[in-house]
């Protein structure tokens, strides 16, 4: 029988973007821009979210695509609802036969074939500001600040401090979460997951099993947006449903720490079994 940590590895594997499906995202990303100058004339295009920070899953949907442009005034003179209109019918224009969607904070756009999307975001240059722009928020009515760049760097400076086992054990947590039917928005719990480990864990099994007992007691306090700007990342999650997480997290926290300790004891039969029911089919010891 394979021993848990070959098994992790092939499971880790399986959830990376194969460089076929990373070509094609970035051609899509560049035909996207090429085309909205064409409509608006954004300044530059950043690819940001979990795809620009390497923590995304296969099969890769929606990518976070921010579209920048000058401003003169913080927050903008324009209304949030309507400038996502604008990008909303610049993206119609561009693409006639595609069903662009409004959002919250963006405009989705689906691409037949591929299955690859981009969430579209308006973002101001915030004056005298660096990294900092405005995005639009439809459901307060406002103008909300982001650093996609300081996420990229917080992201980055955890992974390090894990030796780069951290990103592989979240887009682990990513698949677990996709199986439970997404308790929490994964962005929260990557969040959660820089705090999670200070140092390299002894191994994948022993990382995970930690780091979902750590987010078990971490989900009951709101999870600070990890570039100081805008509200909490966890600022919709209700009593109730942020509850239904806790729980989620205290039953995945008990059988990997049920897996790692039959592992331990040389079972490995139950500990396989146990890691492939929390992470899924695409986990295999035998």
């Amino acid at each position: 029988m394979k021993t848990v940590a070959w098994a992790f590895e092939q499971f880790m594997q399986s959830l990376e973007l194969t460089d076929s499906e990373s070509a094609e995202a970035t051609r899509q990303q560049q035909e996207v821009f090429l085309r909205m100058q064409q409509q608006l004339r954004p300044q530059e295009a950043i690819l940001s979210g979990s795809y620009g920070r390497n923590t995304a899953i296969r099969p890769l949907h929606d990518i976070d695509l921010f579209l920048v442009f000058p401003t003169d005034a913080v927050p903008p003179r324009h209304a949030p609802h309507d400038y996502l209109k604008q990008v909303l019918h610049a993206l119609q224009a561009a693409y006639p036969h595609n069903q662009p969607r409004l959002q919250n904070r963006s405009v989705n756009i689906q691409f037949k074939g591929t299955g690859i999307g981009f969430d579209v975001v308006p973002a101001m240059e915030a004056p005298q500001q660096r990294n900092v722009y405005w995005i639009p928020d439809r459901s307060r009515d406002t103008w909300v600040c982001s650093n996609p760049r300081r996420h990229w760097e917080v992201c980055a400076q955890a992974n390090e401090r894990t030796n780069k086992k951290l990103k592989p054990l979240i887009k682990a947590i990513k698949r677990w979460n996709q199986l439970q039917n997404k308790p929490a928005s994964s962005f929260h719990l990557e969040v959660m997951a820089y705090e999670g480990l200070a140092t390299e864990p002894r191994d994948y099994a022993s990382g995970l099993a930690g780091l979902f007992q750590f987010m078990s007691e971490r989900i009951q306090r709101l999870t600070p947006e990890p570039a100081g700007l805008g509200p909490p990342v966890d600022n919709g999650l209700d009593t109730n449903r942020r509850e239904q997480a806790r729980q989620r997290l205290t039953g995945a926290a008990s059988k990997a720490a049920h897996a790692v300790d039959r592992e331990r004891v040389g079972d490995l039969s139950t500990a396989h079994q146990v890691w492939h029911e929390l992470l899924g089919p695409d986990y295999r010891g035998w």
